[in-house]
């Protein structure tokens, strides 16, 4: 599939939903939807019981485009998608998931589509429940942990000086949907793949 024309029809933030996991490593896929929603006039973000997530819908773009928030926890959040995705009729080719990386260091932000799921538990609830991996990611790097914890390193809040770094790349990464909605997904990846 050629990725020149190609505009996703939808934009999957993974996290884990509840409080305590506001801020951490592991939702910087929320944390991109609420950034996205605020430079974009966007609806407030609703649940949805039928998807098992929640909401959001474009009003200013040129083509609808919806925002999404699995109500899952990450390991299973591929069921709110393939909810979504047959309730809409969306293929998976027209989704654009957006998700932390630990193979990423922090600041650094790639997009990429298909390939494996690098250990990350949300992907890989993707491939399970959606039976593919042709669609477009968003990584967000966050680096791997000094100690060997990985689950309490991405559950936990980056420190004050990481988190600006890493607020950065979120930056670059609505910057890229920018381009992604207005030029395309390889215009995009020529641009923002090369930015170290």
């Amino acid at each position: 599939m050629s990725l020149v024309y190609t505009i996703p029809k939808v934009f999957i933030g993974l996290g884990n939903p509840g409080d305590q996991y506001n801020k951490t490593r592991h939702n910087l896929g929320y944390e991109f939807l609420d950034h996205l929603s605020k430079r974009y006039q966007f609806t407030e973000f609703k649940h949805e019981s039928k998807v098992l997530g929640s909401l959001s819908k474009s009003i200013s773009l040129e083509q609808e485009v919806i925002l999404f928030k699995p109500s899952k926890y990450m390991n299973e959040s591929g069921e709110s998608i393939r909810n979504l995705l047959n309730y809409y009729r969306i293929d998976l080719s027209e989704v654009c998931v957006i998700h932390d990386d630990l193979d990423l260091e922090p600041g650094v932000m790639r997009i990429k589509y298909d390939g494996g799921h690098g250990g990350h538990n949300g992907l890989r609830s993707i491939f399970k429940s959606c039976q593919g991996s042709a669609f477009l990611r968003i990584r967000i790097g966050i680096g791997h942990p000094e100690y060997n914890n990985v689950i309490d390193y991405v559950l936990s809040k980056p420190k004050a000086a990481e988190a600006v770094t890493i607020h950065s790349a979120l930056d670059s990464a609505i910057d890229a949907t920018d381009c992604i909605l207005k030029d395309g997904v390889e215009k995009a990846m020529s641009m923002f793949n090369q930015k170290v």
